[in-house]
């Protein structure tokens, strides 16, 4: 009698489950679906690439900021990246990743040339794995990846979230505005050379459609709760037809 009373309370707790997971999914598809349409639909996921220019900040652990310092941003999506950071264009850092041929390289100044090491190729792995671009016009899709329904933020209530876990347990949570249905913020855990795991997220906000795309021109990243960078977008620019050869090796400057 015991063991038949534990088979149907089982049975019951399949049968209760079933419908939530069918509704849990069909929210998340909904979210998604949503986010995608008022990012820009067809002319969000028809981007190839951008190039953007503006202002960078960074912040040390006490929250003093670095100043203003000019970027300019070349991505090709889904997985090639030029960033150009400085204020005077001779002595800017240069940082070049194509991960179609798995090659980096890292110009700072007027140093010479060198190859980004393991450890970097592997942070930038991990910032396109994580990265916004990716997560909603690949990642969401992919069936090896995992989603969750988690309901509305304990920590906002205009907040909606979901969850991706992907094969290799990488965890993103994604946070949904409930009344614009933009992509607020992602969250996220890396971890370092040393073994060592932070709490990363990156804010979006400042929204503008540009070339038929909705696009955050402000966005703020917090490393443990802590401020870590702020990057205002000046000017972007959609489908510039940006060629293979510009991911290549850049030369110091004479």
């Amino acid at each position: 009698m015991r063991n038949r009373l534990i088979w149907l309370g089982l049975g019951l707790l399949l049968v209760s489950w079933t419908p939530v997971r069918g509704q849990d999914e069909e929210r998340i598809q909904k979210l998604f679906q949503d986010a995608v349409r008022v990012l820009g639909g067809e002319a969000y996921l028809n981007v190839t690439d951008m190039v953007s220019e503006g202002n960078y900040f960074m912040f040390d652990r006490k929250g003093n900021s670095s100043g203003l310092i000019k970027f300019n941003d070349y991505t090709k999506l889904p997985d090639k990246s030029r960033f150009e950071l400085g204020n005077k264009k001779k002595e800017r850092d240069v940082f070049v990743f194509n991960l179609e041929k798995n090659v980096g390289w890292i110009l700072e100044g007027q140093k010479d040339t060198r190859d980004a090491n393991p450890a970097e190729m592997e942070d930038f792995k991990k910032a396109v794995k994580h990265s916004i671009e990716s997560i909603f016009r690949f990642r969401y899709k992919d069936p090896a990846v995992k989603l969750f329904y988690l309901g509305v933020s304990e920590r906002d209530v205009k907040l909606e979230t979901v969850r991706l876990l992907d094969s290799d347990n990488d965890e993103v949570t994604v946070y949904f505005d409930r009344m614009s249905k933009l992509p607020a913020s992602i969250e996220y855990q890396v971890t370092d050379a040393k073994g060592i795991r932070s709490r990363e997220s990156q804010e979006f906000s400042q929204w503008h459609v540009i070339q038929g795309v909705n696009t955050a021109l402000r966005i703020d990243t917090f490393r443990n709760g802590r401020q870590h960078s702020q990057q205002f977008i000046i000017k972007i620019t959609y489908n510039n037809a940006l060629q293979d050869d510009f991911f290549s090796k850049p030369i110091p400057p004479k």
